[in-house]
């Protein structure tokens, strides 16, 4: 019982930390969600509280989906174990505590090879990242994108033609893998991308792309709300953008996270006229809606965990 509250107050004191470290207080940030909220926005933010359910609900689909190969669980458990892993991933370096609050509803003995789904329904929302982001890209080529942005953009085309021939050649990969003796240990959490036909990997990139659409729907919606006035086309590109380099720059915890945000934020925003401050309070709103407030439910979720 200890532990649980030793987590549950290091969520909360990682909580504080990071909006100390943005210089923002508590009062200060609903003072400007209060000069924000008014009629003209009721439909806006009504549709982006009513997403952060859908948006976690969709990746408890994705966990009752891979952890069918380990055992069947419901979606009420995967739901509650997709927002204790969200906690416990911000109190462990890498998001390791992800792992473990995804398996900890799991009865099964062989809770290891679930590692191995929580890597695929990973790896495949990293690929959906990548499809979204090049998208994006070509949207906002014609306002002068930088060498260092084309430079990523081929690069992407690249890992999107590697992702699709480790699809088409992973059961010869996966079997030529005890050649390599630094893999051997591995074997049994790639063989989960085995365990999967092709229908099941259909429905899983499907979920994904739902998911990723839910998030960048909401960062545009929230953009709207704090009247950055770009075409709508234009707000879900540079929202995708934000995303993309979130995925494939490493975050070391939720704070640097939130870091690369606002800065990758700054950096495509600048090729419009845009109220900067306005999308950097954006960027910060919606990461404190739909990512620090599952986090602290997750933790109170902690507090309920039954010893097994």
């Amino acid at each position: 019982m200890s532990l649980k509250w030793l987590i549950f107050g290091l969520i909360v004191w990682l909580s504080y930390q990071a909006l100390a470290k943005q210089f923002i207080k508590i009062n200060d940030l609903f003072g400007v969600l209060k000069n924000v909220i008014n009629g003209k926005n009721a439909f806006n933010i009504v549709l982006l509280i009513g997403l952060i359910f859908v948006n976690w609900g969709i990746e408890a689909k994705k966990w009752q989906i891979l952890a069918s190969k380990i055992e069947k669980i419901t979606f009420n458990a995967a739901y509650q174990s997709v927002l204790v892993g969200l906690s416990l991933g911000f109190v462990t370096p890498a998001n390791l505590g992800d792992y473990a609050g995804k398996i900890w509803q799991l009865k099964s003995k062989n809770k290891a090879e679930s590692l191995g789904a929580i890597l695929l329904g990973n790896g495949i929302q990293f690929y959906v990242s990548l499809i979204f982001g090049e998208i994006a890209y070509l949207i906002i080529w014609r306002n002068k994108i930088t060498i260092f942005d084309q430079i990523i953009f081929c690069s992407i085309a690249f890992l999107l033609i590697l992702g699709i021939f480790i699809y088409y050649f992973r059961v010869k990969i996966i079997e030529n893998l005890p050649k390599f003796s630094w893999l051997k240990p591995f074997q049994n959490h790639f063989e989960m991308m085995v365990k999967f036909n092709s229908t099941e990997m259909k429905r899983l990139f499907v979920w994904s792309s739902l998911r990723y659409l839910t998030f960048s729907l909401q960062f545009v919606l929230i953009l709207l709300i704090f009247k950055v006035n770009i075409h709508f086309i234009d707000l879900w590109a540079v929202s995708c953008l934000v995303f993309l380099f979130k995925t494939i720059i490493p975050a070391i915890n939720f704070i640097s996270d939130l870091g690369v945000r606002e800065y990758t934020a700054l950096h495509f925003f600048s090729l419009f006229s845009v109220n900067i401050s306005a999308v950097i309070m954006a960027t910060f709103c919606l990461w404190f809606l739909n990512v620090l407030l599952p986090v602290v439910f997750g933790g109170l979720l902690v507090l309920r965990i039954k010893n097994k």
